[in-house]
């Protein structure tokens, strides 16, 4: 091989491995740029009935509300972001999103609280980002791949993948139990939103229905992160805590074994008992181990 093609390949492997990393910086700044202190509004409308006989439910219409969006840990290829709600005087452990790079497996939501590993082709995730939405307590919701977008001056991500119902509707419907959720996420002026198309669907052993469409979308105007300071605050005095819960919750995780959980225990749900055992952690820091054991104890009670 002469020197003029050995060095056309290492110019060509050059400008690959700097476009791979420019492609990245540029992702991470797109993920961390959804950080602030936000006004929100959420707004979900029903629109396209696949059956003339669906009775159309009222349109849904929550906020304005604050909340705050934080880096609260970061490492090579993985960006976890931790939401808090500013309710009047208390502030709300909210949803958590980590996004990682190149991942080749997730959780797929098979309905009825039933999550199962899915193994993805390595080549298939190449300079794509995986979004993995957990529920207040570090539970399990949605997990999708699909890579960052900039063009034409917008900047987004989107992916399509099952969900359980949303909590608003959590407790007043049985008649559908998967939301096909296609999320995008796009870095907007002032702030970012959170639109969704959305199919509620009916799955049982013998049939898969698709019922209605819905319009969602959430919309987070930045404000003066000063209105938000107590939400770090309280962080600060909860953070070892979560942290506790999370590397017990990624213990779960790694075993890539199905997970079905139950609605509730004795007649508590998951996030009350693990809401109440991080009171109890506040009072008794020093307890940690015994602590770690009875939140593995306690999310095991849910499992089956």
């Amino acid at each position: 091989m002469n020197k003029l093609l050995i060095g056309t390949l290492a110019m060509a492997l050059n400008f690959q491995t700097f476009a791979h990393n420019n492609n990245y910086n540029k992702d991470v700044e797109s993920i961390k740029s959804m950080t602030g202190c936000y006004k929100v509004t959420f707004r979900n409308a029903e629109t396209f009935a696949f059956n003339k006989s669906y009775k159309y439910h009222d349109r849904f219409k929550s906020g304005p509300v604050l909340e705050w969006i934080f880096v609260d840990s970061e490492n090579p290829g993985k960006v976890s972001l931790q939401h808090l709600l500013v309710a009047g005087p208390h502030i709300i452990k909210h949803w958590r999103q980590e996004w990682t790079h190149e991942e080749t497996s997730l959780y797929e939501y098979q309905g009825d609280f039933k999550w199962t590993p899915k193994d993805l082709d390595p080549l298939s995730v190449v300079g794509q980002w995986t979004q993995k939405v957990y529920q207040v307590d570090d539970s399990p919701r949605y997990e999708c791949s699909a890579p960052w977008i900039r063009y034409n001056k917008k900047n987004y991500w989107e992916c399509t993948t099952n969900a359980p119902l949303p909590r608003r509707e959590y407790s007043k419907r049985n008649d559908y139990n998967i939301m096909k959720r296609t999320n995008r996420h796009e870095i907007i002026s002032g702030g970012h939103a959170h639109d969704q198309d959305n199919v509620k669907i009916l799955k049982t052993k013998e049939f898969q229905k698709p019922l209605v469409m819905e319009k969602g979308l959430n919309l987070y105007t930045e404000v003066s992160n000063s209105l938000c300071n107590r939400a770090k605050t309280w962080w600060k005095d909860h953070k070892a805590y979560w942290f506790h819960v999370r590397g017990i919750w990624d213990e779960f995780y790694s075993k890539r074994s199905p997970m079905k959980f139950r609605k509730k225990v004795d007649g508590s749900t998951l996030w009350q008992r693990l809401f109440e055992l991080g009171d109890q952690y506040k009072e008794n820091p020093n307890e940690i181990e015994a602590l770690k054991k009875e939140i593995n104890t306690t999310i095991k009670e849910f499992l089956y």
